[in-house]
């Protein structure tokens, strides 16, 4: 998944033992030294030294935390601040320096598998980059599912096809959007997705940096289960930014696959929701009963 995947998810548990606390801080400061020396050449060995930490553990305590390794971090978080760089209109050369990239020609020989497209194409909106698409019904109306050759970039849920291909197209103005069969595998299986059957999404999606690490954030809330505005700022690292948070949630591009239906007020009562409270209310129903199925409750 071309994401950056930074949520300090063992902040969940600061509040839930001195050990977790300290992990969680222990790595919390670690992520913020590597973006602080994204532009530098910054070793396992080096972060050891750092941190006073043998390597091995380090790299444990880090993957236990976060999911991937120290590298696959800061890999992820150049990466966003080259997308990032890139959508504000910066020369390609000057956004690969800025992002910490030293060897042009490794990046753009990688390109297409990192970014989904090459850096001046993404530059441009994705201008040229055909998107196939697929619609379908669900219990939810009529589903449409967009992907690129790199995995699904869009899905959106409305009364009729023709409401959904004309949100596509406001989406994704300078693309070539066509009918599409591996569109239509995705469809299936979000449908099945969505009957209970656990399924895996390649993602070709784009944000800031924070509309990453709260989408990857998202994706941790289990099935059956709901997290405040709050308590998803606090998973990554910013507890201040409940709006922040509320605006990364409406504004992904992939919901359903990035659960942010997910996603309540403090208060308990839904919230917003970009397909309509409505089918919000309809979908944490249903993944409740699936999930006291499935524990055999």
């Amino acid at each position: 998944m071309p994401n950056l995947a930074s949520t300090v998810q063992g902040l969940q548990s600061v509040t839930s033992g001195q050990k977790a606390s300290s992990k969680a801080e222990l790595v919390k400061q670690v992520c913020g030294y590597l973006r602080e020396n994204s532009s530098s050449p910054v070793t396992l060995g080096s972060l050891g030294e750092k941190f006073g930490l043998s390597q091995f553990r380090l790299q444990r305590t880090f993957t236990d935390v976060m999911g991937i390794s120290p590298r696959e971090y800061l890999e992820e978080f150049r990466l966003s601040v080259l997308r990032s760089k890139l959508t504000a209109g910066e020369p390609v050369v000057g956004a690969l320096r800025e992002a910490g990239y030293s060897a042009q020609s490794w990046l753009y020989g990688d390109s297409r598998r990192k970014l989904g497209m090459t850096p001046a194409t993404y530059k441009k909106g994705g201008s040229g980059v055909q998107i196939g698409y697929a619609t379908g019904a669900s219990a939810l109306g009529r589903l449409l599912v967009a992907t690129t050759d790199h995995g699904v970039c869009s899905v959106k849920a409305g009364r009729n096809d023709n409401e959904l291909l004309k949100a596509l197209a406001a989406e994704f103005p300078r693309a070539g959007i066509v009918k599409s069969p591996r569109a239509m595998r995705y469809l299936r299986s979000l449908q099945k997705h969505l009957r209970g059957q656990e399924m895996r999404f390649p993602l070709d999606i784009r944000g800031t940096d924070f509309q990453m690490r709260v989408w990857t954030a998202l994706q941790r809330i289990p099935l059956g289960e709901t997290r405040s505005y709050q308590e998803v700022a606090e998973m990554v690292g910013e507890p201040r930014a409940v709006r922040a948070v509320a605006n990364a949630c409406g504004s992904n591009p992939v919901p359903l696959i990035i659960p942010c239906h997910r996603v309540i007020r403090k208060d308990g009562s839904l919230g917003g929701y970009g397909m309509g409270v409505g089918r919000k209310k309809a979908l944490l129903s249903e993944e409740r009963d699936l999930a006291e199925r499935k524990s055999g409750v």
